[in-house]
């Protein structure tokens, strides 16, 4: 029989998971940063395919050297999201499991539907003070 967490080890739990979430967000961005300093370094010697155009495509040969050369770099920050995404659906589970635990609905409150106002009639006229509706 599996033996379930108490309610103070799940809140650790939490806590813990939590913080290991906002390391693996600061890694992927630190990844990111990277990767754009290789490319922005690729591009600074080799020059830019397309200089109108922000991103790579993947498909396109003449983005094939820049490819090839930030790789490492491009695994790296693949590896890091994964690892973010995952810890983040641990966090999501024992989260749900604090809130199952403790009595907490998992409903989504029942707000009022705020729609913006509607906007007042605009009355037109032409220069000579004609209406135009």
């Amino acid at each position: 029989m599996i033996k379930k967490p108490t309610q103070k080890e799940l809140t650790a739990q939490v806590v813990q998971l939590s913080m290991e979430h906002q390391l693996a967000h600061l890694a992927v961005q630190r990844r990111r940063i990277e990767l754009n300093d290789q490319y922005r370094a690729y591009f600074a010697v080799y020059g830019e395919p397309e200089p109108n155009f922000r991103g790579i495509r993947w498909e396109d040969p003449r983005y094939a050297g820049v490819i090839s050369h930030t790789d490492g770099a491009y695994e790296l920050l693949r590896k890091a999201k994964q690892k973010r995404y995952t810890v983040k659906r641990r966090l999501d589970t024992a989260v749900r499991k604090l809130m199952t635990l403790t009595g907490v609905s998992l409903d989504v409150p029942a707000e009022a539907c705020t729609a913006p106002p509607l906007p007042l009639p605009v009355r037109r006229f032409t220069s000579a003070g004609e209406t135009l509706q």
